[in-house]
């Protein structure tokens, strides 16, 4: 199947195909869409792009792009940008790759102008002519059909080819673009491309624009979560002054980063990172007065928050009418398991918030070392709950004996040995709050009918007793096994697992939540540092962050927080280094650190090739015929590029 985004799959008779495409420009300018099929014939994303170009009265006959910044506006405006302070290093790093290629590269703003420009001299000096330079307006409604704006727009990657563009006068070139995503508001920031004349058109240049993307991506991502750390902390410390008010925080790009539920919900906003959430919050703050019809609430006010005379976000304030203390439960600085920025972890304790209240039995999945008891605990706390018990019982680590009379109790003289007056089950301590059943998969098969009954009737009857107790229990029960493999072995209840599994939610492991290794990391450090009274703070040094960030943590959290105790015992210094580890990571750092000046011998284009294999690799499960055709790469060649970079199926 034919890439859509690309309009050369192929550098054979470019001549033939920039006439082609010549034509078919021709005859939309002479008679519009309505002279031929050209959808058919013309890529949709191109044909989209001409009819709207043509909706606002561009001329198709423009030579030049149109200028956006005078050289005064365009330095204040580098000075303050997070995207350009992201994305420089990484292009300047690929600029010397990019030397006898014919193609300049550009990174440019959310509408459209090119901020900033790497290229030869003497292609630069080409490129000019047609004001392809910092400081113009390259947006589609500005300069037509091209690469740039075109992929801002449609937010997708795209490839635009001689007279694919719109304007007359940028016919002789060639581009391909791919978007920049924030990486929390899902808002498209800017734009990374590179563009040459069409007689150098290369396919691979668009697959290079989408990796460098992503890359600049990630370093963007490194950015805000530093700036939004400094937001969650000035939350915390809002919280403390404002006790009898009620706040949330947002950031200068009007992200949520946290608030009090009860007020969230009046404002009709979500923690979760959306685009709508997005535009709810910018409009809000760009209206406050709109603010103080927030029922149950009275507006106060929306202070700035900077840091170093930089305003990085806002905190609003309001006053609760009822004059009742906000009830602001903070988890993250009691659970190190729930600190981060992670979409992944956001988007759970959203999750967790809107069923607090649910009396529904929850399921939480996860493996080994995620916290999936915390998540039970945070779910008990943002509920009415709260101030009953929370009971928590691992049935894998009771004998299978006693897990009945654990959970339901027993009468007196039941078992010989027990309790003369009878013993109060889990259940019936827990009454009134919420029963955490953790390692569901392991209770006795014979014991699981007495459980769904308790799930079914909201009643248990003791051991050795027909008496009935009515109950009121939240239960959340735990496993990190697979439920549906245990039934299909005869070892648990079908029915008791529909009965379960009504919510689910799927606690991410370590790995999938990468970007919460620092701060979680700085929370134990912190806190090992003064268990064991360390008169200096400590931190991660540059090459253990590196490997941490490559290792897969098995263990999880727990894994996590068992290395960092042993590191900071045996270290002496403010920084963490490998002979700091526990014996079988420091070894595995040391392998790591090898293999890293192998990898170094790659040009900035082969690891961003080499990227860009690992992620299609991973998203279609090592489909090489799907990979293949994504890359419009014939499967030998990318046999031996899976070969070239080592990449093997785990």
């Amino acid at each position: 199947m034919k890439n859509p985004f690309l309009s050369i799959t192929s550098t054979q008779d470019l001549y033939s195909k920039a006439k082609s495409i010549k034509h078919k420009w021709e005859n939309f300018m002479s008679y519009s869409s309505k002279s031929e099929n050209l959808l058919t014939l013309v890529r949709s994303d191109i044909l989209d792009s001409w009819n709207r170009c043509q909706s606002v009265g561009l001329n198709p006959e423009q030579k030049q792009a149109k200028t956006a910044f005078t050289s005064v506006e365009l330095a204040n405006i580098l000075s303050e940008s997070d995207l350009y302070r992201a994305a420089k290093p990484v292009i300047d790093h690929i600029y010397d790759k990019l030397i006898g290629t014919g193609y300049v590269l550009t990174l440019n703003d959310e509408n459209g102008k090119i901020i900033y420009l790497k290229g030869e001299p003497h292609i630069i000096r080409k490129t000019e002519k047609m004001n392809f330079s910092p400081g113009m307006d390259w947006s589609e409604s500005a300069a037509g059909t091209n690469a740039i704006g075109t992929s801002i727009v449609s937010r997708k990657p795209i490839q635009v080819f001689s007279a694919e563009h719109f304007c007359e006068g940028f016919h002789p070139m060639t581009c391909s673009s791919s978007p920049i995503i924030h990486p929390y508001s899902k808002n498209v920031i800017g734009a990374i491309d590179f563009t040459g004349f069409w007689p150098s058109t290369q396919p691979h240049t668009l697959g290079l624009a989408v990796s460098l993307a992503q890359m600049i991506e990630q370093q963007f991502l490194l950015m805000l979560r530093k700036k939004y750390n400094q937001l969650e902390e000035y939350y915390g410390e809002y919280t403390l002054k404002w006790k009898d008010h009620s706040i949330f925080v947002i950031s200068d790009e009007y992200v949520l980063v946290n608030g009090e539920q009860a007020l969230l919900t009046a404002l009709n906003l979500n923690k979760e990172m959306t685009f709508d959430n997005h535009l709810k919050i910018k409009k809000l703050l760009q209206s406050p007065k709109s603010m103080n019809i927030v029922e149950g609430y009275s507006f106060k006010e929306v202070n700035p928050i900077l840091i170093n005379k930089k305003q990085i976000g806002y905190i609003a304030i309001f006053k609760n009418k009822t004059g009742a203390s906000a009830s602001v439960r903070t988890p993250n600085k009691k659970n190190p398991q729930l600190i981060g920025q992670s979409v992944e972890m956001k988007t759970i304790l959203t999750k967790c918030q809107r069923i607090a209240n649910v009396d529904t039995p929850v399921l939480v999945t996860g493996e080994t070392g995620t916290g999936k008891e915390l998540i039970a605990k945070y779910i008990h706390e943002e509920s009415t709950r709260r101030d009953k018990p929370f009971i928590a019982i691992n049935c894998g680590a009771i004998q299978k004996e006693l897990i009945g009379s654990e959970l339901f109790g027993y009468e007196s003289g039941t078992f010989t040995g027990g309790k003369k007056e009878g013993k109060r089950g889990k259940f019936e301590e827990a009454n009134g709050g919420t029963i955490f059943l953790d390692e569901i998969g392991e209770m006795p098969i014979d014991l699981q009918v007495h459980l769904l009954r308790v799930l079914q009737e909201k009643e248990v009857t003791r051991l050795g007793s027909s008496k009935i107790t009515k109950i009121d229990v939240k239960v959340i029960a735990a496993t990190n096994k697979n439920l549906e493999t245990l039934i299909e072995e005869g070892q648990f209840r079908k029915d008791l697992f529909f009965r379960l599994n009504v919510i689910s939610l799927t606690v991410p492991s370590l790995r999938d939540r990468k970007e919460d290794i620092l701060p979680i990391s700085d929370y134990y450090l912190n806190l090992f540092a003064k268990k064991y009274n360390k008169p200096f703070r400590i931190s991660l040094s540059e090459g253990t962050k590196d490997f941490f960030f490559t290792y897969t943590w098995p263990g999880n959290i727990r894994e996590l927080r068992n290395t960092l105790e042993h590191a900071v015992i045996f270290s002496n210094s403010t920084e963490i280094e490998r002979d700091h580890l526990p014996d079988y990571l420091a070894d595995l750092q040391q392998q790591h650190a090898l293999v890293e000046p192998e990898q170094s011998g790659f040009s900035a284009m082969e690891i961003a090739e080499k990227e860009q294999l690992r992620k299609l690799l991973t998203q279609t499960d090592w489909n090489i015929s799907a990979v293949s055709k994504a890359l419009n790469m014939a499967r030998s060649t990318l046999y031996r590029k899976l070969k070239k970079y080592n990449l093997k199926e785990k």
